[in-house]
C-alpha cells in the first residue's frame, strides 16, 4: 500500500502540469495559443469568429471550443475559424498523434490550388481522427 500512494502523487502531479489557454482571455489568436502550447495543453477557444489558420505543429494539444464543456451545438455555430480563403485553414501534418484534437468548431472558407488531393477545410497527414 506504501507504494501505490507514491505513484498516484506522481501521476496526479503530472496531470496537473497541463494548461488550459484561453482565446481571446489569455492571448488574442488560436495559433499563438497554440504556439504557446506544450504536449498535454488546452486551447479553449470561447465564441467568436476567427481569421486565421491554425497548424498544430507537432504538438499534441485539444483546441476546442467551449462545446467541450457544454455540449450545446450553438456553440458549435458561433465558434468559427475562417481561413479568408487564403489556404488550408486546420493543418495536422508534422507528426501530431491520435491525443491532438480540434472540438467543437466550424470551419470556413478555406482554399486549395489542389482540390484533388483535398480541400482547403482540414489538412492531415496519415490520421484522421483529430477532430
Amino acid at each position: 500500500m506504501r507504494r501505490v500512494i507514491p505513484l498516484t502523487m506522481l501521476l496526479s502531479a503530472a496531470v496537473c502540469w497541463a494548461t488550459i489557454v484561453q482565446v481571446p482571455n489569455d492571448v488574442a489568436t488560436i495559433q499563438a495559443g497554440i504556439d504557446s502550447a506544450v504536449d498535454g495543453d488546452t486551447i479553449l477557444v470561447h465564441p467568436g469568429t476567427y481569421t486565421e489558420r491554425i497548424d498544430f505543429g507537432g504538438r499534441d494539444i485539444v483546441v476546442a471550443s467551449l462545446y467541450c464543456l457544454t455540449p450545446d451545438t450553438e456553440l458549435v455555430n458561433t465558434t468559427i475559424i475562417d481561413g479568408d480563403s487564403s489556404g488550408v485553414v486546420v493543418t495536422f501534418a508534422n507528426g501530431e498523434t491520435a491525443a491532438a484534437k480540434l472540438i467543437g468548431f466550424t470551419i470556413r472558407n478555406g482554399y486549395s490550388d489542389d482540390p484533388p488531393r483535398g480541400g482547403g477545410g482540414v489538412l492531415h497527414r496519415r490520421r484522421p481522427d483529430h477532430l
